[in-house]
């Protein structure tokens, strides 16, 4: 049974983890006071939150969060979370570009959308150009075009069908004009 310190700590834990888009699992030993402000700083206009977090606790908070397909082994040595609120691929941004910048720091895992993701699936998320909207952008362009293709395929008969039926009304009606001359 956790103490009502550690009790309240997972929940809050499990209210952020519940908020955030993306939680992204830093190591952040041997980073400075300083060096850990000037993290938050850098990720901050994001809307990236950075929290140093007892991995026994945050496991806790994934659990209560019902989040089965966390792997429970990302939990483990010294974390630091970045919870993202907004767009997860920012999000990713800021953090891996930070990383770069210090040897200190180790990405260690992400959790989006209830799953974990390795450090590589991170740097791969970052990596996507224009962010968040950009990649909902070519999504719909990748659906629309085969369904407008689709759409075209199926109505081009009877499209063509009501060119040829007006076309011989026309030339119907134009044979009575004549006749009836």
């Amino acid at each position: 049974m956790p103490t009502p310190a550690k009790a309240a700590k997972i929940e809050e834990l499990a209210e952020k983890l519940a908020r955030s888009r993306i939680a992204i699992l830093i190591q952040t030993q041997g980073l400075s006071v300083k060096e850990m402000n000037e993290l938050r700083s850098k990720v901050r206009p994001m809307n990236v939150e950075v929290q140093v977090a007892k991995n026994t606790l945050l496991r806790l908070a994934a659990q209560r969060n019902q989040l089965p397909d966390v792997d429970p082994n990302i939990f483990h040595g010294q974390t630091t979370v970045a919870f993202g609120y907004d767009d997860e691929v920012a999000a990713a941004k800021a953090i891996v570009d930070s990383l770069q910048n210090s040897n200190m720091v180790v990405l260690k895992a992400a959790i989006l959308g209830g799953r974990s993701l390795t450090p590589e699936r991170v740097e791969a998320l970052a990596k996507i150009s224009g962010g968040k909207p950009s990649a909902q952008a070519q999504l719909v362009g990748g659906l629309q075009g085969p369904l407008s293709t689709t759409y075209s395929l199926l109505t081009a008969p009877l499209r063509d069908l009501c060119y040829v039926l007006q076309a011989r009304a026309e030339q119907l009606q134009q044979q009575q004009q004549t006749q009836s001359e």
